[in-house]
């Protein structure tokens, strides 16, 4: 079965949670005989292959212009693929393009994208507009949390029939690495971390408003990539205090995953969407978790870590982290990784996906002799 996943900036992932979905997913299912191709920003490896995965690059970055992006990723799988796997449903208005092959579209919308505060009120129409045309036009849509699926099945009638839950994944990270601490002068155990993109409705402001209240020796740290935008200028002006350190960007693993074992713990301040991937790499490495208290982010953690609202609940979180007992610690450090052994791990995924596309290969393909599929 050929499938061809597009929407994301393509692989190596570098960019976000669907990016390291694609280059996950993908060369799992690789590993069990299918030939999945992965739409890529232009120019952005230098290889036709990675990790066994067939990677087709667009004419242009995503960044650059969404549109012919979302254009060059259905003509090219029309043409290709069996399946599509469509990473957001921003490009569902182009899905006309598929109307005389008819090959089977899968869409994972991407939580509640339309709410985010980065957008103007005309771009959140057309995100919301975008949402109802995939649920429309999609054969299958993916809910990454039940909490996405009620969402969806309470919005749209016709969303029920096609929907499945199949969430992120993430790996086990274990292991202390000095020379990456040493590089990054950070002491195991003592320092909190916040891992991710400086939007909005991640909610960096009310998190580093606590955090410089809070009662705490250990420094805070922020990575994620310092877009030279209003916002983000801003907020670094505002936090301004020496318990807080942005380090950018970093994409390489090997030093990510170290940074985020060490930590004392993490705090995640996402609230908008589903499962998300950066909050299940942090139960991963056997973090515990202060986390924005919303739906989607108790769902993830089983309602069992620490949860906050306001900058004043930062504060109060992060006391009673550092009031913690080394056992009481330890408590919530497995309750973090039993929660991706048992449920978030790529291999359960995997398993989701292959029945799904099994059940694509029945309904779809069964009186097709011609399709070796």
């Amino acid at each position: 079965m050929k499938i061809s996943i597009i929407g994301t900036r393509g692989i190596p992932a570098k960019y976000g949670g669907f990016e390291t979905f694609a280059e996950e997913i993908s060369s799992l299912l690789v590993r069990d005989g299918y030939e999945i191709s992965v739409q890529c920003d232009k120019d952005s490896y230098n290889q036709n292959k990675y990790r066994g995965v067939n990677l087709f690059f667009s004419s242009v970055a995503k960044s650059d212009n969404q549109l012919k992006y979302y254009y060059d990723g259905m003509r090219w799988s029309i043409k290709n693929s069996d399946v599509i796997l469509a990473a957001s449903g921003a490009g569902s208005f182009l899905y006309f393009l598929n109307l005389l092959r008819r090959i089977p579209i899968i869409t994972n919308p991407d939580g509640l994208e339309y709410k985010r505060k980065k957008w103007t009120l005309p771009k959140k129409i057309y995100l919301k507009l975008s949402e109802a045309l995939a649920v429309r036009l999609s054969d299958y849509l993916i809910a990454d949390s039940e909490e996405i699926r009620r969402h969806l099945c309470r919005s749209y009638r016709s969303a029920e029939k096609k929907i499945r839950v199949i969430e992120y994944g993430s790996v086990v990270n274990t292991g202390i690495n000095d020379v990456v601490l040493e590089k990054y002068n950070l002491v195991h155990n003592n320092y909190y971390l916040v891992v991710c993109r400086l939007e909005p409705e991640n909610n960096i402001q009310m998190i580093t408003d606590g955090f410089k209240n809070a009662k705490t020796r250990a420094p805070l740290i922020i990575i994620g990539k310092i877009i030279d935008n209003q916002y983000v200028t801003n907020l670094i002006k505002k936090i301004n205090s020496e318990k807080i350190r942005f380090l950018g960007g970093i994409y390489d693993r090997n030093d990510l995953n170290p940074l985020r074992y060490s930590c004392k713990a993490y705090l995640h301040g996402h609230s908008v969407g589903g499962t998300n991937p950066s909050l299940l790499e942090a139960m991963g490495s056997r973090n515990i978790i202060l986390a924005h208290d919303n739906e989607f982010n108790r769902e993830v953690t089983e309602g069992k870590q620490f949860y906050f609202k306001s900058a004043d609940e930062v504060t109060e979180g992060i006391e009673q982290i550092e009031s913690l007992t080394e056992d009481q610690a330890e408590k919530y450090k497995e309750l973090s990784i039993s929660r991706i052994i048992e449920r978030y791990n790529w291999e359960i995924i995997l398993r989701k996906y292959e029945d799904l596309f099994k059940e694509i290969k029945i309904r779809h393909y069964s009186d097709s002799p011609e399709n070796n599929i």
